[in-house]
């Protein structure tokens, strides 16, 4: 698998656990057929920079950046890797950012940041593109804020999601009235894997 080795090659966290690895897998299976498109990837979340070099060689004709609220990650741009330096639960910071192909979430992880995140960047993502949500074990652990059926979990949030995925069919329901005040994301599919979740921007 072209991810794991390049994982390896630049020592990226994604084979420090069974999970992670996982996650090369699903990458595989939606990015490979898209992998020569010129595309504008974002990953949210730095650490030292070896994830967004093995993105830079796994997608050789995209742009790579990176946002961390480290300072020092700013050290890791070069080529076709940009880094940014904010919070990733600052929507005011992430209204300055452009518009991305595919969007990684493997920052903090707390309810705030992935759902901050989420809200605002998904109206980011270009038609066609991809949002990606990393590590969601952690919307049921407590020191996280998060906690298993919390309403306030990003898991709660993401399963929320499906019936939006749903809107045209609540519409035309006895559930009319749900559907009522009730946005169009243009969401095409929302996928569940262990601890993962993608979403796809549809052309609605």
């Amino acid at each position: 698998m072209l991810l794991e080795k390049l994982s390896k090659k630049h020592k990226a966290d994604k084979l420090d656990s069974d999970l992670a690895m996982h996650f090369l897998e699903v990458y595989e299976w939606y990015f490979s057929p898209i992998r020569e498109e010129k595309m504008d990837v974002l990953e949210i979340g730095v650490h030292h920079g070896g994830s967004l070099k093995m993105w830079e060689e796994y997608f050789p004709n995209s742009s790579i950046s990176g946002i961390d609220i480290d300072k020092k990650c700013k050290g890791y741009e070069g080529g076709r890797v940009k880094v940014f330096i904010g919070d990733q639960a600052n929507r005011e910071f992430l209204k300055t950012m452009g518009e991305f192909n595919i969007i990684i979430d493997d920052g903090g992880h707390t309810m705030v940041q992935q759902q901050a995140s989420f809200w605002e960047l998904w109206w980011h993502i270009k038609v066609g593109g991809y949002y990606v949500m990393e590590d969601l074990e952690t919307s049921y652990w407590p020191q996280f804020d998060g906690g298993y059926r919390n309403k306030g979990n990003t898991m709660e949030m993401l399963k929320g999601l499906v019936d939006n995925l749903n809107h045209a069919g609540i519409g035309y329901s006895r559930a009319k009235g749900l559907a009522e005040g009730l946005p169009d994301y243009g969401i095409e599919f929302i996928h569940f894997y262990p601890s993962l979740c993608i979403l796809k921007k549809g052309n609605r």
